[in-house]
C-alpha cells in the first residue's frame, strides 16, 4: 500500500473509529458532539480523503485539501494546549481525533505530492484567508445560536457566560490570527517539491 492510500484511509479510519467508540460509551450520545468544531472538522476530513480515494481527481482541490488540514491541525492543537483540563482527557476518541487524524493530515500535506507541481503552486496567496469562512461560520453558530438559544457554546472560551465578553472577543481575535498564520504556514510547507508518493 502506497503512503497516498495509508495515510488518508488511516484518517478515516481513525475518525470512523472515534465515532463507534463515543456512540458506544458515551451516556450524551454523539449527536450532541457534532455540535463541536472537533468533530465537524474531522468528519470533513473524513468525507474529503475518502472522496479522493474513491475518485482520485478530487485529490486536485488543492484549496479544498488545504483547508481540511488546516482544520483538523487547528482543533487539535486548540484541543491539545487549552481544553484537555476542561474535558475527560486522552480518552481513546479524543486521541484518535485530536492527535491521529491531525497529524496523518499534517504527514499527508508534507509527503504526498504525486510528481506534481508542489501544493502551494496550485494555490493562491488569498486561500488562508478563505479558509477562515467555516471558523467564522461556527463562531456563528456558538455565539449567536447556541449562546442565544440557552444552550451553551461547545467551548468555555467562547461562552459569555464563563469568561465574558471581553475574553470572548480577544479569543475570538486570537483564534483568528491563529488560523491565518497556521493557513500560511501550511501554504509556505506546500511550496516545498515532493518526490512522487
Amino acid at each position: 500500500m502506497n503512503p497516498r492510500v495509508a495515510l488518508r484511509l488511516g484518517i478515516v479510519v481513525a475518525v470512523a473509529a472515534a465515532l463507534l467508540v463515543v456512540g458506544v460509551t458515551s451516556e450524551r450520545g454523539l449527536w450532541w458532539r457534532l455540535l463541536t468544531f472537533t468533530y465537524q472538522a474531522n468528519l470533513l476530513a473524513a468525507g474529503y480523503y475518502l472522496c479522493t480515494l474513491v475518485w482520485p481527481r478530487a485529490d486536485a482541490r488543492a484549496g479544498l485539501r488545504g483547508a481540511v488540514v488546516l482544520y483538523v491541525v487547528m482543533a487539535g492543537l486548540v484541543w491539545n494546549l487549552f481544553l484537555t483540563g476542561h474535558s475527560m482527557g486522552y480518552t481513546v476518541a479524543n486521541l484518535l481525533l485530536h492527535v491521529v487524524v491531525p497529524v496523518l493530515a499534517l504527514c499527508d500535506w508534507v509527503l504526498v505530492g504525486r510528481g506534481e507541481a508542489p501544493v502551494a503552486a496550485r494555490l493562491s496567496w488569498w486561500q488562508p484567508v478563505a479558509w477562515l469562512v467555516f471558523p467564522a461560520a461556527y463562531l456563528a453558530l456558538a455565539l449567536l445560536v447556541l449562546n442565544n438559544a440557552g444552550r451553551r457554546a461547545p467551548y468555555f472560551f467562547l461562552d459569555p457566560d464563563r469568561v465574558g465578553a471581553a475574553a470572548v472577543a480577544v479569543n475570538v481575535a486570537a483564534l483568528a490570527a491563529g488560523v491565518l498564520a497556521l493557513g500560511y504556514a501550511l501554504l509556505a510547507v506546500g511550496g516545498v517539491k515532493r518526490s512522487e508518493v
